[in-house]
């Protein structure tokens, strides 16, 4: 049985969470239980017939379609099996902040504004098993759902929630990178300040122009923070067929802004 992320074999078990795949547009995640029927547009799947096979199998539905079971990956999960109450931080840009806070197993990250814990899931499966996530959410109710998503992919020991507001104080201390998903992130910059070690990386998530303007300004004149940048990530799907390959007529443009910054100590050291 797997647990999320964390498979036991190569074989799927009863409890297993799996991508059922049609198409690029069909796709499903589910889990595998006794008695239960799997149902879309083309067709049915006895879910518990399918267990024992090996994961990449071909399977036909009712209606004589063909169907792959599949390991979620994590995309999957983020676009397909967390519940969503608010809005997410794509997974283009996701990437790129695991990149920039350069996230590995160990680390101890503090993510300010939760939401509903889709990047939580992000953060905590690139340091577990020994690292842990500090995540700070001022709505109960998106708390809640974050908790879910989180026990739903098994990594809830490597996740502490904490329902408050970062503006009145940051319990940890030590913190090797932080990631600040809040509409006020210039009001949290002390308490930023002494949780994180020296040297280590910050990202901010910033929907607008006049919100990078404000920041901007607030980590120069706070005077802790050093090398500031802002990035946009856009990205276009290439149209696959055998007649032709072109770019896609939609595309993932504007999702919001990501800016960084390293922190540095405010103390005159020793000239060399």
């Amino acid at each position: 049985m797997t647990s999320g992320l964390i498979y036991d074999d190569d074989n799927i078990n009863f409890g297993d969470k799996v991508l059922i795949y049609f198409d690029h547009k069909r796709r499903w995640i589910t889990r595998i239980e006794k008695s239960r029927t799997f149902s879309c547009d083309r067709g049915k799947i006895s879910l518990e017939n399918i267990v024992g096979l090996s994961y990449g199998a071909k399977v036909k539905t009712s209606t004589n379609f063909d169907a792959y079971i599949l390991k979620p990956l994590l995309i999957d999960h983020i676009e397909k099996g967390l519940k969503r109450v608010t809005q997410v931080i794509y997974p283009k840009d996701q990437g790129f902040i695991v990149l920039l806070l350069s996230l590995s197993p160990g680390l101890r990250v503090l993510e300010i504004g939760v939401g509903t814990g889709s990047t939580t899931v992000v953060l905590a499966n690139f340091v577990r098993p020994t690292g842990h996530v500090y995540g700070y959410e001022v709505r109960e109710e998106f708390l809640n759902v974050a908790k879910k998503n989180i026990e739903e992919l098994g990594l809830q020991e490597y996740v502490t929630f904490k329902h408050r507001n970062a503006c009145e104080g940051i319990d940890e201390r030590d913190i090797d990178a932080a990631l600040i998903d809040v509409g006020d992130p210039w009001n949290i910059l002390d308490n930023l300040h002494i949780s994180l070690k020296p040297s280590a990386p910050v990202v901010f998530f910033i929907p607008s122009m006049n919100q990078i303007e404000k920041l901007y300004k607030a980590l120069i004149d706070h005077g802790g923070f050093i090398d500031i940048r802002c990035y946009e990530v856009l990205v276009r799907e290439i149209k696959l067929s055998r007649e032709s390959i072109r770019p896609a007529n939609l595309m993932v443009g504007h999702t919001g802004y990501i800016m960084f910054a390293r922190k540095i100590v405010k103390e005159i050291g020793q000239t060399v």
